[in-house]
């Protein structure tokens, strides 16, 4: 199937895909083997997974599955900049919209904000800037041009290929899922990328099936994190979401919107549902990183960056890298 780029092989491809999750047949082992066909498919992928990327201590990679049933705006997006606004460093994955009005490079171009054009700029882009978005296929080429528009909901692929794309020696990860099984996705990161020492894969489950690939303050928010080589998982009840906290939220109907919003979640002030729900997944960042910190620790440390006016210079000098 990912040599045969037909509508037939795509059609069977997602039914494939679809069984599979259906079925429940999908385990850490699978996922894993799935990385190994994938690499060997596209030899630039497999050079960097032999051999990713050094980049600062401390670092951490930022990448979602997006496909959610309920649409937010780019918060991770919005939350990677925050994170590298109190200095830790950020390696945010960025794609077009698949499944939503606005993808992370969607709204990179209406801020003006140029991603990384090869891997080995990566460290650099760290050390000046503190974050550096990376554009998937520059590490998967093949596979990207092969994946690209096959698929709008989420696929086994969702479980791992974010983050293990980003071929860069970090010292942690989170993945935004929008599936229960943030765990199987934990399992499968350790066993694919075990030099991720760190790191969390978080969802939030809004209303039964509602699914968002954040971690949340409303709904059942779930989250499963890998540390000294085990993992953790558990589930916290939030807010009941109201109709004005979704509106809050959720995405807008143009890029300029939802890149309006990812400012405005950024800017000193009172707290709004958005600036809640950045400073949360923000804090996520931090404690994947060495910092040590407990999740409440970093939510304050985020929170003290967004209210001094941090974030929106950092946002400030990338816009100003045009």
């Amino acid at each position: 199937m990912l040599r045969d780029a037909s509508p037939a092989s795509d059609a069977c491809w997602r039914r494939w895909c679809a069984d599979l999750l259906r079925a429940d047949r999908l385990g850490p082992g699978e996922l894993a083997d799935w990385w190994t066909v994938i690499s060997r498919f596209d030899p630039v992928l497999g050079r960097y997974a032999a051999r990713p990327v050094p980049v600062p201590e401390g670092a951490v990679v930022v990448a979602g599955s997006g496909k959610e049933q309920f649409k937010t705006f780019n918060v991770s997006t919005a939350a990677a900049i925050l994170a590298a606004a109190t200095g830790t460093p950020v390696i945010k994955g960025i794609s077009r919209s698949v499944s939503a009005v606005s993808g992370a490079a969607d709204i990179l171009d209406v801020l003006g904000i140029r991603p990384v054009s090869c891997p080995a700029a990566i460290p650099q882009t760290l050390q000046r800037h503190g974050i550096a978005f990376v554009a998937y296929p520059i590490f998967c080429p093949r596979y990207a041009a092969r994946y690209d528009g096959v698929f709008d909901t989420l696929n086994p692929a969702s479980f791992f290929m974010p983050v293990a794309a980003m071929c860069v020696r970090a010292s942690g990860f989170v993945l935004g899922l929008a599936h229960r099984d943030v765990t199987l996705a934990a399992a499968a990161l350790r066993r694919i990328r075990p030099d991720l020492a760190a790191g969390a894969v978080a969802s939030t489950e809004l209303s039964p099936g509602e699914m968002v690939d954040e971690y949340g303050d409303g709904g059942a928010a779930r989250l499963a994190r890998v540390a000294g080589g085990m993992i953790t998982t558990g589930t916290r009840q939030g807010i009941a979401p109201t109709d004005g906290w979704r509106r809050a939220i959720a995405h807008r109907p143009t890029h300029d919107g939802n890149a309006a919003l990812v400012t405005e979640s950024l800017a000193p002030g009172g707290e709004t549902p958005a600036t809640r729900l950045v400073e949360l997944n923000a804090a996520l960042v931090l404690t994947a990183s060495a910092t040590g910190l407990d999740i409440d620790d970093a939510v304050d440390r985020v929170g003290h960056a967004r209210r001094s006016g941090r974030a929106m210079r950092l946002l400030t000098a990338l816009t100003n890298l045009r």
